[in-house]
């Protein structure tokens, strides 16, 4: 869950996650409305899947950033992905790879990079960045729209509607596309069953119910060891670990949340916050709450991993792939406790019937930009022959039978991952990351686990404002001192340092801190944004409906 963890430094200081473009006219490869809107280009799409293509059949040599997996230069998987597009587009493919340095240094890398025409990348993965415009301005960034009608069912069909909407310019262009979009939910409340069955217990369905279970996790024994070392819920120091409180209000404490009437507004200001917060000091007051979690220095997920594998904690809002029998931290709590187990549960529900599991920010967390450097129209085939099933598959797992098999639809790899390194294989990962049935990690139970959660997820997903644009600066000015505030107060609530009432002080604090302006510029934006949806509805409707 590494890749989790940096995603939430790098772009959530909120969330973690990439906001779409804004501004430019860019140069591109077409008009952005493609050769004909009502009239899909079908010959060019059958040249594509029968393997043709018509506008050339010389060797094509693209340049591509990389920043996932191992990083090995001439490697089995960049081998495969060459035969697999020569296939597809008729003519011998020689992929060229441009390995980015560590996250620390990675956006001063991009940046030297894409400063020359002779050293940019013919298709750049990348994540949040402030140039981005800059490059749609200067005419870096291409217009992908008439290349995906041509040769890129695969990618429109893959993302949906409202993710593509986020990469989507006003301009009615496309100058980037998605590379890893999370599931629609991927974290769920997690109990222990063994403790429920012990303690003869029922699967909690109320915020009332699941107290009682955890307070009951925590004080009578449930690993029968004659000692009071459990604890009823455990996480990291998120906000995200408690989730089944506050959603159980359809509060988001780091987000701004819809109002009944139309409005918007910071989650955190919500007077019902006080009420969450309360509840959650009387259960660290009664050692409920594991004490480790309210600490800043428990945002390492290994630690956190390591709580869950040792079995001394009943509860967890956490990662849906623990259920995949070949997760690590699933084997490691195994091993540890081999008659315990772990189940996934509904959202829990609140005093008002409200429930939701947490929602995907519908963002991609990084993207996809073809450069000046490349032709569109090959970039894309090369990109759409990776979003293919068979060919993801093949890059991120290997070859059936040669390097996994699968038994009852178990992914089991038959090769030590060592050898998997060698192979390359990961290292054209976040490039159109499929999370649906192509993922063959994930049993057919998680997929269905995952595909469960876009309806258990829904009523928060319609609740939260995602915003569109890169640049708030008021909220990048403003925003450090007030979370920094939030944070101080509601921790120091909820570990008893500070009295529960402080919390009627927090609106001041925040219009002190800069709230007037976060918030008209947050009301602004999402007026907006609903603006541009409409316009986006009606060229979603003319330029990629067509054409799925």
């Amino acid at each position: 869950m590494k890749r989790t963890r940096v995603l939430l430094a790098l772009t959530l200081a909120s969330v973690m996650f990439v906001a779409a473009c804004s501004g430019g006219n860019g140069s591109g490869s077409g008009n952005g409305n493609g050769a004909d809107a009502n009239e899909p280009d079908n010959g060019g799409q059958a040249a594509n899947q029968e393997g043709g293509n018509a506008a050339s059949t010389e060797p094509l040599a693209i340049s591509m950033a990389l920043m996932a997996g191992s990083k090995t230069p001439d490697s089995w998987a960049e081998k495969t992905l060459e035969e697999e597009a020569g296939k597809q587009m008729g003519r011998k493919v020689d992929v060229k790879p441009v390995f980015l340095p560590d996250w620390s240094e990675l956006n001063t890398k991009i940046n030297l990079l894409m400063s020359a025409k002779d050293t940019r990348p013919g298709i750049l993965w990348t994540g949040d960045t402030k140039e981005f415009t800059k490059w749609v301005d200067a005419g870096i960034a291409q217009d992908l729209t008439p290349s995906l009608q041509k040769y890129g069912k695969e990618i429109i069909n893959y993302y949906s509607k409202d993710t593509l909407f986020y990469h989507w310019d006003k301009s009615g262009k496309m100058f980037r596309i998605p590379g890893d979009v999370p599931e629609a939910s991927y974290m769920t409340t997690i109990l222990r069953k063994d403790w429920l069955d012990k303690l003869g217990l029922q699967v909690p369905k109320t915020l009332e119910e699941y107290v009682n279970v955890l307070r009951a996790f925590a004080n009578n024994d449930p690993d029968g060891n004659g000692k009071k070392d459990t604890f009823g819920l455990s996480g990291d120091n998120y906000y995200r670990s408690l989730a089944p409180f506050f959603y159980a209000y359809g509060l988001d404490v780091e987000n701004f949340v819809k109002q009944p009437d139309g409005s918007i507004r910071f989650g955190a200001l919500d007077p019902q916050v006080k009420t969450v917060l309360a509840l959650l000091a009387d259960l660290y007051k009664e050692g409920v709450l594991d004490p480790r979690m309210t600490t800043s220095a428990n945002n390492d997920d290994t630690k956190v991993n390591d709580i869950y594998a040792s079995g001394k904690v009943g509860s967890f809002y956490r990662w849906v792939d623990y259920f995949n029998p070949g997760n690590s931290v699933a084997m490691s709590f195994k091993k540890l406790n081999p008659q315990g187990e772990y189940i996934s549960v509904d959202p829990i529900q609140g005093p008002d019937g409200f429930s939701s599991d947490m929602p995907d920010p519908r963002i991609g967390w990084c993207y996809l930009i073809v450069t000046d450097a490349a032709e569109a129209d090959e970039a894309v085939q090369v990109l759409n022959t990776m979003a293919t099933p068979e060919v993801f598959k093949l890059v991120t797992f290997g070859r059936e039978g040669e390097h996994y098999k699968m038994e009852d639809g178990i992914f089991t790899p038959t090769i030590q991952p060592e050898e998997g390194s060698k192979l390359g294989l990961g290292n054209f990962g976040w490039y159109i990351q499929r999370k649906d049935a192509a993922n063959i990690k994930n049993t057919p139970e998680v997929t269905a686990m995952f595909e469960q959660k876009l309806a258990t997820s829904q009523p928060m997903r319609d609740k939260i404002v995602v915003f569109k644009a890169i640049n708030r600066p008021e909220w990048d000015r403003y925003s450090a001192d007030v979370k920094k505030a939030r944070d101080e107060l509601f921790w120091g609530i909820i570990t008893g340092k500070t009295p529960i009432d402080a919390f009627d002080g927090f609106a001041k604090t925040y219009e002190k801190l800069g709230g007037k302006k976060i918030d008209e510029e947050a009301a602004g934006l999402f007026d907006k944004e609903q603006a541009e949806r409409a316009e986006y509805d009606k060229w979603y409707e003319a330029n990629i409906t067509p054409y799925k």
